[in-house]
């Protein structure tokens, strides 16, 4: 089904953004974005224990193997790129969300999980964009750290 606007923004910031890194995707996202990988290591996230990849990526059954096979890569981030199973698999791991909040109004039941009720978040920025003749909708991109509470020192680890 894909994503359900183009906005050349967004792709630029998103290719940007992931050059380089790995990105965990599931196999039905993976598959609406072939052709697409450049600078990009694929790892999808699927059941399918013989599904084939291709643009030098693999594929895991969980987020904790996405992980470990990005570190094998010497991969220093893995940006997770969706589907919403994905993105809700993989939120208890992430400490930096770098969100597109599109201003407009669309059909689908796939939504991006509400992280919020999963931590505490801090927005450290927000860069926004009026749309224009390139761009049919306004967008914002919004950086959001992870407030992790500092251990006690007094507690055993």
């Amino acid at each position: 089904q894909g994503i359900p606007w183009l906005l050349p923004r967004d792709s630029a910031h998103f290719r940007s953004y992931t050059r380089g890194k790995a990105m965990l995707l599931g196999r039905r996202t993976y598959e609406e974005m072939d052709g697409w990988f450049v600078d990009q290591r694929p790892i999808i996230l699927t059941r399918q224990v013989d599904y084939e990849v291709s643009h030098d990526g693999a594929a895991v059954p969980s987020v904790h193997e996405a992980l470990a096979v990005a570190r094998s890569w010497g991969c220093k981030e893995v940006v997770v790129s969706g589907g919403a199973q994905v993105y809700a698999a993989a939120l208890p791991a992430v400490r930096l969300l770098v969100v597109t909040v599109v201003q407009a109004e669309v059909d689908g039941a796939a939504k991006f999980p509400d992280f919020q009720s999963e931590g505490d978040w801090i927005c450290q920025r927000r860069e926004s964009h009026e749309a224009d003749a390139d761009n049919a909708h306004a967008l914002e991109f919004q950086w959001w750290r992870r407030v992790v509470p500092e251990e006690d020192p007094s507690q055993p680890s």
